[in-house]
């Protein structure tokens, strides 16, 4: 499933990006155990230390002239970074939330997000977890409380239109 989630958020961020959306993203990585979380996952623990392989930003998604990239030390995206200054600046109220995992980093981002005040969109495909059991009941719950799950078609599709019934500005 997560496998399957990068190459669908790639399409995402290819047409985000080509709808002049603002895109934010980030990895997960700590100096030592000293400025990490009480994680009870080992790889977390073993490997998400900086410069690690596994904390590197998969290249398919990447885009380092347009993208805003930074370092989280939690699940979620908003806590503790510079996203909210990122967000305000876009005047940005809807997020289009994506990622792997599910049932950890996506859901604590929607929460989050839903806390800030923000319209959620999950677009369910561009959302990984090592099984589907979790990534579905997630999904559902969050779906009852937070956010507006969707996918990756529909997302796209809303993008285009939503680029295309904005005002020219050289007009």
């Amino acid at each position: 499933m997560v496998h399957d989630a990068v190459g669908t958020i790639g399409e995402l961020l290819r047409v985000a990006r080509a709808n002049h959306v603002p895109v934010a993203k980030c990895y997960t990585a700590y100096g030592s155990d000293a400025d990490m979380p009480r994680w009870k996952v080992p790889t977390v623990r073993e490997q998400f230390i900086h410069g690690h392989p596994c904390t590197a930003i998969d290249p398919r998604l990447h885009d380092a002239a347009y993208d805003f990239t930074f370092c989280k030390t939690a699940p979620s995206i908003f806590f503790l970074t510079p996203l909210m200054i990122f967000l305000a600046k876009h005047q940005v109220d809807t997020v289009i939330v994506t990622g792997c995992t599910t049932s950890g980093c996506v859901r604590a981002s929607i929460i989050d997000a839903f806390s800030y005040g923000y319209r959620i969109t999950v677009p369910e495909d561009c959302c990984g977890d090592a099984d589907r059991g979790p990534h579905e009941d997630n999904l559902r719950d969050c779906a009852r409380r937070y956010c507006d799950i969707s996918d990756l078609a529909t997302v796209t599709s809303y993008l285009q239109q939503a680029r295309a019934s904005q005002p020219r500005s050289d007009s």
